[in-house]
């Protein structure tokens, strides 16, 4: 028998802290606020170490959503005119490969065993139906469309073809567009574009679902980094399979999932509200840094 030693694989570690800083006009009280900072631990990731601090400080309680996420809830019992949120971790990654990936064939139509059907169902339903028929029409002027019975790298190539297509906008507003609304404008942010991609599988019969979590990319090397997103699909052969519209290609070893779930607006980083004056306005800023650490 063969022992797996997680502490002699070669792996890299990676620094990352998530810093969140609201401010407002006066002061304020806070409502208990859904955390979504923890990285997913697996056959990939393997979590070293993590800090997570609140100011005003708050009591903060650990738990598994639905989804298999991890959960933190932050009550706070001081009132103040700021909030900051801070998330410290290191993790290890595993070696980048020494060459692209292969694009991965998909077989078309979908064929997702009967053993895993109705835990597919939710990663089927649409978060727009009444966009459907268009999304189908857009996906056939692509030229994209494989014929049935053929095995193709579909969605190597739906990521490539909305890099392409879309424009990357860094947008601060909350929420996200939906698919035909990014379609029409030719731009939207990463979750947009993860959004058009998931919607899109969806159309064709694929379960997918929306990924939060960070990139490490030259932004975040110097602190001006900011939180990801991304789409995975259930491949029955490969499982989730993780796939970035933004960059046009496979997710590789410097993205860092933190939740996943069948709709964008579950795993939102930070939830939660405040109670204050009437007139009261607040500012966002949100920095992210990483860095490669030395074993």
């Amino acid at each position: 028998m063969e022992i797996l030693d997680a502490t002699q694989e070669k792996r890299e570690l990676l620094h990352l802290v998530h810093e969140t800083h609201y401010t407002y006009t006066n002061v304020v009280e806070f409502s208990p606020h859904r955390l979504v900072l923890r990285p997913r631990e697996g056959h990939d990731i393997r979590l070293h170490s993590m800090v997570l601090e609140t100011w005003p400080k708050s009591e903060v309680h650990w738990y598994r959503d639905i989804l298999d996420n991890v959960i933190a809830e932050a009550r706070f019992t001081e009132t103040a005119n700021e909030l900051k949120i801070r998330s410290e971790f290191v993790i290890g990654l595993p070696m980048p490969p020494l060459s692209t990936p292969l694009p991965v064939h998909v077989a078309y139509p979908s064929q997702v065993p009967g053993i895993d059907e109705l835990a597919a169902m939710p990663y089927r339903q649409f978060t727009y139906p009444p966009e459907v028929a268009r999304l189908r029409q857009w996906y056939a002027w692509t030229n994209l469309a494989p014929q049935p019975g053929e095995m193709r790298p579909m969605f190597d190539e739906l990521a490539a073809h909305i890099h392409k297509t879309i424009s990357y906008t860094r947008r601060e507003e909350a929420g996200v567009q939906s698919p035909v609304q990014t379609l029409e404008l030719g731009s939207g942010s990463c979750r947009d574009m993860a959004v058009l991609m998931i919607e899109t599988c969806r159309a064709l019969g694929y379960p997918a679902r929306f990924v939060s979590g960070y990139l490490e990319s030259a932004n975040s090397k110097v602190g001006r980094g900011s939180t990801h997103a991304w789409t995975e699909i259930y491949l029955p052969d490969k499982g989730w399979t993780g796939y970035d519209p933004s960059v046009g290609h496979r997710t590789g070893s410097g993205h860092v999932p933190v939740g996943v779930s069948h709709h964008p607006r579950g795993v939102m980083p930070v939830t939660g509200g405040y109670n204050g004056p009437q007139g009261t306005r607040t500012n966002l800023s949100i920095s992210i840094t990483t860095q490669r650490l030395q074993r």
